[in-house]
């Protein structure tokens, strides 16, 4: 009986993610998405063994506030949570007789509030320990992102790709280090979710204490299958700041800095990007062609499977 009470009052104590605050509403905007960005439904899958499927997962912003994940994003407009052009290319695409299809998941729940933020940066700045804390965005979309995959492999799709950018890519980072049985790899655009280097490394440092946290629980495996790309111009983590990764065994980190920011044209205006927007170049044709060049997506994948 006193078991039985426990059960319940840890469930009631703690809700299902699936109730996360913001979720239920932008779920509905999960789809496949095809080479144009434009969303379409499953049922045209009618070969899930022979199915590629690539999950990606979109950037994050501010810790309180809820991602933008729009149902039909503008192609390239990666703040509204599309799937970079480099990846939508891949559609359809053929890897050793599996067709590639790519599923977008809209985890863009709300995180810590600011109270608790502002908390635990005192905490850190006087050098307290910090014992526990609520979940952060980060830790909810994995375990969102998670649960997802888990009914993808219940439907019977066996051969599953992790991918994102930005926070998305460092979600999926983790979330193979954790469950290398779930996944044949990943492809990770700028990974990344603590905010600017100079807000984690100094004026924020919480945001540094969470960022080391993360960086514990990935090193908690010595094996990371995936394909990371990233770049000197980006305020957000450089081939310096990412040089953990390096540890990793089956690791390819790709630092493609030799593409600057000033040569590629922004998703939304016909203007070039700036110096310092290292980070928003996958947004761009000149990084689908980049990719296309060298053929780092399907070498890797024909490297998989």
């Amino acid at each position: 009986m006193f078991r039985y009470i426990l059960i319940l009052l840890t469930f009631i104590c703690f809700p299902s993610f699936a109730e996360y605050q913001g979720l239920k509403k932008l779920s509905k905007n999960n789809s496949f998405m095809d080479d144009k960005g434009n969303p379409y439904l499953s049922d045209t899958i009618t070969d899930k063994e022979n199915t590629l499927l690539l999950i990606w997962n979109h950037g994050s912003g501010y810790e309180d506030k809820q991602d933008k994940c729009k149902k039909k994003p503008k192609f390239g407009y990666t703040w509204h949570g599309a799937v970079p052009p480099a990846i939508l290319v891949l559609h359809n695409k053929k890897i050793n007789g599996l067709e590639i299809k790519i599923f977008r998941v809209c985890s863009g729940v709300i995180g810590m509030n600011i109270k608790e933020l502002e908390k635990i940066e005192d905490l850190v700045k006087k050098g307290k320990k910090i014992d526990t804390y609520s979940e952060l965005k980060q830790q909810m979309r994995q375990n969102i992102i998670l649960d997802k995959v888990n009914k993808f492999i219940e439907e019977g799709y066996n051969n599953i790709i992790i991918g994102g950018y930005s926070a998305g890519g460092w979600a999926s980072l983790n979330l193979m280090s954790r469950y290398p049985d779930k996944f044949k790899g990943v492809i990770a655009l700028h990974p990344a979710f603590a905010g600017p280097i100079k807000e984690w490394n100094k004026k924020l440092p919480h945001w540094g204490f969470f960022r080391n946290e993360q960086i514990k629980e990935l090193q908690e495996s010595d094996t990371l299958n995936a394909l990371v790309f990233v770049h000197n111009d980006d305020k957000f983590e450089t081939p310096q700041t990412l040089s953990f990764l390096n540890s990793f065994n089956d690791i390819n980190i790709i630092d493609y800095s030799e593409l600057e920011a000033t040569e590629c044209t922004r998703a939304n205006v016909n203007k070039k990007m700036r110096l310092g927007k290292g980070h928003d170049i996958p947004e761009s044709s000149c990084f689908t062609n980049y990719i296309k060049e060298n053929k780092y997506f399907i070498k890797y994948l024909e490297s998989l499977f």
